[in-house]
């Protein structure tokens, strides 16, 4: 009996017809599994997570017990070589056990602002205490900071006193201070100290930081990793779910970004030559259920119709409360959240795009496993939230993958109806990502491989017939061991109801403000998955309504760069909360017809050269 092995945070799905190994499953997918021993359990570097308890997995063998502690068994940490599996299994492979990394979208559209940060570094000479003059010591820098820069009403918390009074000695009273507005929530024993921050996007599926120098708004450094909270599950929903069967699920997923944060914080750090202590601000922008993740809120109601948040205002904590390592008195800066299903990560990509400046008919489209669309139009801006599903991040896709080093990205059809595909990295191709599924669907359908419905024609040329009797399309054939890459009915099927999901969302937007698709200035669509996008093949498949290409433009992570702007200036900060409260909800759940919309938009065009 066959059954499918899924590989996290790659996306990759394997499908089994005999109990194997972990190890010769991911050799099978294509996936570079570290292996330094060679599959002798020796070495340790293929160390992956499942489910604990999970059905199927043999027994733990005495050469994983000389590598993998008792608690770590517990927690589902096995050796990839010496793990069989012989039923459904979901595989985690982290990223110190991967040969190559994770392409995790961090650029976006490049803003600019004024810096203008709350957080600034003073330097300091401070007369130190006498017998004469026993003055305490946050009493002598408040006097200090009045009488030589006239800032009056200083305060600190009890984290930054206790670093306060060490620092000022080391420093034999000379140093900087660092404030927030007028908290004092950090000193240093050097002088001229730039002030660090680091804007996070706690995407569902990724994690970007960037580290900004507050003083100047300038980016220093970027990284980004996979969300590590895809064990519990690719869409938010299962991990809501999670959540409320167990509050140790939501410590865990809690504390699985967190110590990820402090990771990336740690390496963006080093490339600076300071260390984490030297942070003295984030913000951190994400959809409404990595915000309550994060900040371990309850979620029942979040998950549950009629789906209603914490709150939808901004929130400012201080970093050490959330186990963020940073500064003593280091702040946390979340901007508001929209509504259930619409986050900080819209409101940040709406304003870096520059949404409500201007009276232009805008569209504006975050593509991911939950897809956010907005539309402006004069000076109004409403905002829905469509289930498009991780489809076009490769999930659900036979042999579909996020884009890392090995996934078809692109697709062309020629005359012969033989397939060309760009592989990621140039080597031999490991699966497909979204851009490249969907360039395959609008090829297959301009050659009349599928048709409106998307049925693949089983006589056409390129076509095999599996053992179910159902068509599938051969992308590039197998070799070396390896699988043949095609694009399923199944697969078809899947992107369809994506497309149907997001189109359905436009739709319904437009006829809320009563206007057609000739009406549209401006179509912003941001996203990894919008990175990679032929805005000619996502109107030709009709994800996109039929406007002029030059009115489409692609924008990257554009939530970070919000995020960046939110973090570095008081000003865009004041703005996004403006912004917020111009963007009205609208769910789509309760729009009349929402059922004839979603059917509308999953048929696909007539082809088109």
């Amino acid at each position: 009996m066959s059954f499918t092995i899924e590989f996290e945070p790659i996306g990759i799905r394997l499908l089994c017809e005999e109990p194997l190994s972990i190890s010769e499953a991911a050799r099978r997918a294509g996936i570079g599994l570290r292996s330094e021993c060679g599959g002798k359990a020796v070495c340790g570097k293929c160390l992956v997570h499942m489910e604990p308890g999970a059905a199927g997995i043999s027994y733990v063998s005495s050469p994983e017990t000389s590598h993998i502690k008792a608690k770590q068994f517990a927690e589902g940490w096995r050796l990839a070589c010496r793990t069989i599996l012989k039923s459904d299994a979901k595989v985690f492979i982290p990223p110190t056990s991967q040969i190559e990394n994770q392409i995790v979208q961090t650029e976006g559209v490049a803003s600019f602002f004024q810096a203008h940060s709350p957080i600034q570094c003073l330097s300091i000479d401070i007369s130190p205490p006498s017998l004469e003059k026993q003055q305490a010591d946050f009493e002598r820098i408040s006097t200090t900071l009045e009488r030589q820069l006239n800032i009056k009403g200083i305060w600190a918390g009890l984290p930054a006193l206790r670093s306060l009074r060490m620092v000022l000695r080391q420093g034999n009273w000379q140093g900087t201070i660092a404030l927030n507005d007028r908290e004092i929530i950090a000193a240093f024993t050097e002088k001229n100290i730039q002030p660090l921050g680091l804007a996070v996007d706690v995407g569902t599926t990724k994690l970007a930081c960037y580290l900004v120098n507050l003083e100047t708004g300038q980016t220093l450094a970027t990284s980004g990793i996979m969300n590590p909270q895809i064990v519990f599950g690719e869409d938010v929903m299962s991990r809501l779910e999670k959540v409320m069967v167990s509050s140790e699920n939501a410590d865990r997923l809690q504390r699985n970004v967190i110590e990820s944060i402090n990771q990336i914080a740690s390496t963006l750090c080093e490339t600076q030559s300071v260390t984490v202590d030297r942070l003295l601000a984030f913000c951190i922008v994400g959809n409404t259920a990595m915000h309550h993740l994060l900040l371990n809120l309850p979620v029942r109601p979040l998950a549950l119709a009629p789906f209603i948040p914490a709150l939808s205002s901004s929130l400012e904590v201080k970093a050490d409360s959330l186990g963020l390592h940073a500064a003593p008195g280091a702040v946390v800066y979340l901007p508001p959240p929209i509504a259930g299903f619409v986050g900080s990560d819209h409101l940040a990509f709406l304003l870096a795009c520059q949404f409500g400046e201007d009276t232009r008919i805008r569209l504006g489209i975050d593509i991911g496993t939950n897809s956010e669309i907005a539309l402006q139009m004069n000076d109004r801006i409403v905002s829905c939230s469509t289930a498009s599903g991780p489809a076009f991040e490769g999930a659900h896709i036979r042999h579909g993958m996020r884009a890392a080093v090995g996934a078809i990205a692109h697709v062309c059809i020629d005359e012969n109806l033989h397939p060309h595909c760009d592989v990621i990295g140039h080597g031999l191709p490991m699966g497909i990502c979204g851009s490249g599924i969907l360039d395959a669907i609008a090829e297959m359908r301009r050659t009349n491989i599928i048709n409106s419905r998307g049925r693949i024609d089983p006589q056409a040329a390129g076509v095999m017939i599996e053992q179910n009797s159902i068509p599938a399309y051969i992308l590039a054939a197998g070799n070396n061991g390896r699988h043949d890459i095609v694009v399923a009915q199944q697969d078809i099927d899947q992107i369809l109801m994506a497309k149907g999901a997001i189109r359905a969302g436009i739709e319904i937007l437009m006829d809320h403000f009563h206007i057609t698709t000739q009406d549209i200035e401006d179509v912003t669509i941001a996203g990894a998955f919008g990175s990679y996008l032929d805005p000619f093949n996502a109107v030709r498949i009709g994800l996109l309504p039929e406007i002029p290409l030059d009115h489409i433009h692609t924008v990257g992570n554009a939530a970070g760069t919000g995020a960046r702007m939110i973090l570095a200036s008081t000003e865009c900060r004041i703005q996004a909360e403006a912004l917020a409260r111009k963007i009205d909800y609208l769910e789509l759940t309760v729009v009349p017809g929402f059922n004839r919309y979603f059917a509308k938009g999953i048929r696909l065009p007539s082809p088109q050269t």
